[in-house]
Formats: structure tokens, C-alpha cells, sequence
């Protein structure tokens, strides 16, 4: 076969790509896009697809021709479940995140056929999150993970490499150019704010809101803790999570306790039973709670109250069975209800880690924010701590200006 007999490359203007049509094995032709009409890539990519058309008497060939985006989806789904998961085997936090991104994915493009996605659908991806009313920062993060799902694809042979360049080519949307709505900045907490709304939380959540304030903990790490995970044998108690945010990629992870968080915790770990039960329990705490109520109680228990009561205990709320530990939600929901019980301004959990990082900052310097936080780098110990530059720079014109 002449190379003349082969397709040639054009200019496909829309897209500013090289394009070239192929027959397939069932006689239907498809457009194969090479890259960036013009470049040295757009020119590789057509010849590999005429050295395939050589070898195969001018037939494309491809197993996965008429693949459409759902049916790639639900393959990568499976990757998913198997691949983002912690040392115990239970899913994590990413898994669902990118099903989220998933989703417009499949309800904007479920029926077409794979290898016609290209940077069109991705903008056009971009924009329904825009509509949904996402900030900036996260229609980029997640724009990120349609860029996984593409990368994947390539890896598995199901699309070409040309692909996932041009959706590497669409740029983020830029601060201040893009007319989407920016994200609040999360600042640290208020420590009036915090020690008001401890009092409205229950006995084991304001523990670990106090142990969030000492240490500068994750509040999974602090939720997740057991006994057998805590180094007691020093002056400074040590622990070592079994499952934390960096476990996947093999870095170890140490949270110290001081003298002030050790008086917090110790009469928690003396209630925990055996040493690889959760420190903090949603179950144990129910049963302490009832246990009170009944030492409380001033009438005697007739077996007609006993009837009655029987008869009330209807419903899913009644039914389901208390978690034998906190989640992080339960953990935002109870703070957000005691800050508004206690009429002052609201914040996360997570913002007394930010809180932390600024105390740190202030009196220590970056190095120990990123050693009390566990930080791979600065940078990032530095975006935690960023409010604490404004006392920093007033005390150094204080001292030297």
C-alpha cells in the first residue's frame, strides 16, 4: 500500500488540532485527533496511525472502537475502589470526592463515544461546575481529576496519548481574569470562640475539641485514636496513627502530647476497655449518659413505665445503632450546633489546627509549625500559619522600626 492511499492530515480549525480519518473493521470511519495542527507531536502521532494502517491493510484497529464515556466510567469506577483505599482496606475521603467530579462526567456525556472527549468537553465540564455555584480553586482541583480519568484511559489503551495532552493544554481559571467567584479564605479560630462553645458540647466531642486546640491534630487523628497507638512511656505521650492522611504513601505520622492535653485525655484512655477500642465512642458515651440518668432518677421503675417506655421506642432513630466511633461530620455538626448555643461566631474543626500553626508561628517560628503539624514542606505549613504575619511584622517595627 502507497503512503499516498493513507488519510491525510488536516487542519481542524475549531479545536486547533490535526485530525485525521480512519476506516475501521466495520467499515465506519472515525476522526482521530493528533495534537496541535503544526506541531512536531501532530506529526508523530499521524505517523504512528499510518504505521497501524500499514500493518492492518488501511484498517484502524482498536478493540474498544465504539467504548463510550459511561461505559469507560464504570471500568474506571472499579479502579477507583481498588485503588484508593488505606492500609486496612477501607475507602478514602478521594474515592468519593472523585465521584462527585464524576458525575458531571456522566451527566453531560454518558452516550458519547470516548474517543471523540477531547478539550470542548472538558470546558464544557468546567462550566456546568462554574453553574453550580463552585468556587475557583476547587472547578480547577476537580477539572484535575477529569484530567485523572483521561490519564487512566491512556494508561489502559483506551484512548490515545493525544488525548490527554490536549486536555494538559486547557489552562486553570485564573484569579481575578475568570469572573468565578472565589472561595473564603479559612482562618484560624477564635479562641474566645472555642472556650464558649466547649461547655455546650457533649463530655467526649469537647475532649477532642480540647485536644485539637493543644496538639494541632487532624480531628481523624484524634478520632481514630486507641490506646495501642499512644506511647505513654515518656514524659511527652506519643502517637503513632494507625491511619492518617499521608498513610498511603508510607509516611509516619507522630501527634505529641504535652502535659496540658495529657490531663485532657488520660481519664478517657482509663474508660476505654481493651487497647484497640476508639479512646472517644459514640456507644460507650450513650451508655455512660443512661447510666447517669438512672442514678439520677427519683421515681422508682414500675413495670407499667417500663411497658410504656417499650412502646415509644419506634422509628429508624430509635432502631439504628450507635457507631462505635465519631465521624468527622458528627464532629463539625455538634461544633457548629454549640457555637450557635453559645451565640458566637462558628468555626471548624479544622481551624484549630489553623489556630495551632499561628500560636506556633508566633512564639517558635515556621520550623516547628511544620513539625507540630507534620508537614512534607514549609510552603504548606507556612499557608496554615499565614495569619500570624501581621503580629510578627507588628512586633518586629515594634523592636526595630
Amino acid at each position: 500500500m502507497s503512503r499516498s492511499s493513507f488519510p491525510s492530515l488536516r487542519h481542524h480549525k475549531p479545536t486547533e488540532q490535526g485530525v485525521v480519518t480512519v476506516r475501521l473493521a466495520s467499515g465506519a470511519r472515525k476522526d482521530l485527533y493528533c495534537g496541535r495542527y503544526g506541531t512536531a507531536a501532530a506529526t508523530a502521532e499521524y505517523n504512528r496511525i499510518v504505521g497501524l494502517l500499514a500493518v492492518n491493510g488501511g484498517v484502524y484497529p482498536h478493540e474498544d472502537t465504539d467504548l463510550t464515556v459511561a461505559e469507560a466510567l464504570v471500568r474506571y469506577a472499579h479502579h477507583i475502589d481498588k485503588h484508593y483505599v488505606d492500609l486496612t482496606g477501607a475507602p478514602t475521603g478521594t474515592a468519593n470526592d472523585i465521584r462527585v467530579t464524576l458525575g458531571y462526567i456522566k451527566r453531560l456525556f454518558a452516550p458519547l463515544p470516548l474517543i471523540e472527549f477531547g478539550i470542548p468537553q472538558l470546558k464544557l465540564i468546567r462550566e456546568a461546575m462554574v453553574a453550580d455555584g463552585r468556587v475557583r480553586n476547587q472547578v480547577n482541583r476537580r477539572i484535575g481529576m477529569v484530567r485523572g480519568f483521561a490519564k487512566w484511559c491512556v494508561e489502559e489503551g483506551l484512548v490515545s496519548p493525544v488525548v490527554l495532552e490536549g486536555l494538559r493544554a486547557v489552562r486553570p481559571l485564573a484569579l481575578g481574569r475568570s469572573g468565578v467567584k472565589e472561595g473564603e479564605r479559612v482562618e484560624p479560630a477564635n479562641p474566645v470562640s472555642v472556650e464558649k462553645a466547649i461547655p455546650f458540647l457533649s463530655k467526649p466531642l469537647a475532649a477532642v475539641v480540647r485536644l485539637l486546640r493543644l496538639t494541632g491534630a487532624r480531628p481523624s487523628e484524634i478520632l481514630l485514636m486507641r490506646p495501642c497507638d499512644l506511647d505513654r512511656s515518656g514524659s511527652v505521650w506519643v502517637l503513632t496513627p494507625a491511619r492518617h492522611k499521608g498513610s498511603w504513601r508510607g509516611k509516619p505520622r507522630f501527634v505529641h502530647f504535652g502535659p496540658e492535653a495529657q490531663a485532657v485525655l488520660a481519664p478517657w484512655i482509663e474508660k476505654t476497655g481493651a487497647s484497640d477500642e476508639h479512646v472517644f465512642s459514640p456507644a460507650r458515651a450513650e451508655a455512660e449518659r443512661n447510666a447517669e440518668r438512672s442514678v439520677a432518677r427519683k421515681t422508682k421503675r414500675w413495670p407499667s413505665h417500663m411497658k410504656r417506655n417499650a412502646t415509644k421506642r419506634k422509628g429508624a432513630a430509635r432502631t439504628r445503632p450507635i457507631k462505635y466511633r465519631y465521624s468527622h461530620l458528627a464532629l463539625s455538626c455538634a461544633v457548629r450546633r454549640a457555637c450557635e448555643k453559645a451565640g458566637v461566631e462558628a468555626f471548624t474543626p479544622y481551624q484549630l489546627r489553623h489556630l495551632k500553626a499561628v500560636e506556633l508561628r508566633e512564639r517558635y517560628g515556621l520550623e516547628h509549625v511544620r513539625a507540630t503539624l507534620g508537614h512534607s514542606f514549609a510552603a504548606m505549613s507556612d499557608h496554615y500559619s499565614k495569619a500570624a504575619d501581621a503580629t510578627l511584622a507588628a512586633r518586629a517595627a515594634a523592636e526595630t522600626g
